[in-house]
């Protein structure tokens, strides 16, 4: 039996609004060496017979139910299941252009590339990522992320080609421990086995975030927002263990400062002040051990940051209450929810 070149993996929760939309444009593909893995984690809503109707009719997609586990258990299951050379993940809610298949393995085969990179289109909104064509080969790999990071496409699994053979060889997978930037420290762990990269110029892939009910879209909590930095630093040294680099200095301080953002929106809690104030402290500690080290420290030490950082224990909660009391009533006024945490 041949096998699949390629395994689009969907993991699914409650998606029946938008779950036929984003079956239709996979089996539309005009490359039709794939499978489609369709793992079904406990929905209440018809997905699960959509998924079944689906199965039925088309032989290249592979039905899974499973009790609830959550988003990353369920593309971890499915990266089990696949059978393919080389692996892509689909969320549920989005959808892909009939060709994105063909333009990714096209590019994989000519180039022999670890990854291939694509940009997207968010809500109608076209983020490329360069003009043409081109492909990180022999560089250090801490420069491929932040290539890809300053433009929004490296913490995100579903906008990339991996190959199998790298996550089966180094038993790579998605963190359990966390419901929120799973993508980003599953991308650091394959990235750092990498030598080489192609960036597509084609934006292929349309990425949605209006379905409410989706496994991406769950509540953060302080704990998780700990957990997700302390991997996310150690992962930065373990990509390239250049420390000094100015690529390291300016990743780390974009993710050292969402971190704080997370941390502000996340100020509603009061039923968690040690735990909040527990964050708080190590984001401290950790800022004076590194500050001094390279370029980190004067990229973070900016505005609103520079004052919360320097504060004394006693004035931070007093200054980030007002700051958050600004970012909350933003929000009233905007009637919008941060894309990153329901409230």
């Amino acid at each position: 039996m041949k096998l699949p070149e390629v395994s689009i993996i969907v993991p699914i929760y409650n998606s029946e609004k938008y779950l036929s939309r984003c079956l239709d444009s996979i089996i539309s593909q005009t490359f039709d060496n794939f499978e489609c893995v369709l793992i079904d984690d406990g929905s209440t809503d018809n997905s699960s017979f959509i998924c079944d109707r689906y199965g039925q009719s088309d032989n290249r997609i592979i039905v899974i139910h499973q009790k609830n586990s959550g988003l990353s258990a369920t593309r971890n299951r499915g990266m089990e299941i696949a059978r393919g050379k080389y692996v892509c993940h689909v969320d549920s809610d989005d959808y892909i252009q009939k060709n994105m298949c063909e333009i990714l393995v096209d590019a994989v085969n000519r180039s022999d590339a670890d990854v291939v990179c694509c940009g997207y289109i968010e809500n109608n909104k076209v983020r490329s990522l360069c003009d043409e064509d081109f492909i990180f080969r022999n560089r250090n790999t801490i420069e491929i992320v932040h290539y890809l990071e300053m433009r929004q496409a490296f913490g995100v699994a579903w906008n990339k080609l991996y190959k199998k053979s790298i996550l089966d060889t180094y038993s790579i997978g998605f963190p359990l421990s966390i419901k929120f930037g799973e993508d980003m420290i599953f991308n650091l762990r394959y990235f750092k086995h990498i030598k080489t990269a192609y960036v597509s110029s084609n934006y292929i892939y349309h990425y949605l975030h209006d379905n409410k009910s989706s496994l991406a879209k769950e509540k953060v909590t302080l704990a998780e927002c700990d957990f997700r930095f302390e991997n996310v630093s150690s992962l930065f040294v373990q990509v390239d263990n250049n420390t000094k680099s100015l690529f390291y200095s300016e990743l780390l301080a974009k993710d050292f400062k969402y971190t704080l953002a997370l941390l502000l929106r996340l100020y509603s809690d009061k039923k968690r002040t040690k735990e909040r104030q527990d964050v708080t402290n190590k984001l401290k500690n950790f800022y004076k051990e590194n500050a001094a080290k390279n370029k980190f420290g004067s990229i973070v030490m900016k505005g609103v940051y520079k004052m919360l950082l320097c504060a004394p224990s006693r004035l931070f909660d007093i200054i980030f209450s007002f700051f958050f009391f600004i970012y909350d009533t933003l929000l009233k006024i905007m009637r919008g929810k941060s894309k990153f945490i329901n409230k």
